[in-house]
């Protein structure tokens, strides 16, 4: 469970920074975002998918706890089992990619971030670009406020 949160966790953290950054520095980090939901949405996935091999082993189990009956049972058998079940049916990652529980943020980061460059893209919303950094924060060496400035910048004496 512990992993399932850190990877939503990157994935939300990361896609909605660059979503809010998309606003103020460029609107390609919209892309970014949709890439990178969409790469910790497939790592999700992968990892749904190792779970999920472990699923006959536990119904097995189980049914004999619950019926009390163990003879047809082997011990010590994960690996043996959950190989076998990969051999049979694969990591099944498309199929485990939209469950609910694995699609989400990441298709709500995708949807978002590609929706926002598409209606940028199609100029049918224009979303300002903020400067992030203003040059009056500057080091007085390096700011241009001035022609003056930008000749002397090296006879500046602190």
């Amino acid at each position: 469970m512990t992993r399932v949160i850190t990877i939503k966790g990157w994935s939300a953290t990361i896609g909605m920074a660059a979503v809010g950054l998309g606003f103020h520095q460029s609107h390609f980090l919209w892309l970014f975002a949709a890439g990178a939901s969409v790469v910790f949405w497939v790592l999700e996935a992968l990892w749904k998918s190792f779970q999920y091999m472990y699923a006959p082993r536990i119904k097995l189990l189980e049914a004999a706890f619950l019926e009390d009956e163990f003879e047809s049972v082997a011990p010590f058998q994960v690996y043996s089992s959950w190989f076998e079940h990969f051999l049979d049916n694969g990591f099944q990652l498309p199929r485990n990619m939209f469950l609910g529980l694995a699609a989400f943020p990441h298709a709500v980061t995708l949807v978002a971030s590609l929706g926002l460059f598409a209606v940028e893209a199609l100029g049918w919303v224009a979303f300002p670009m903020k400067v992030a950094i203003s040059n009056h924060n500057a080091h007085p060496i390096h700011r241009t406020d001035s022609p003056r400035q930008a000749q002397d910048y090296r006879s500046y004496q602190p």
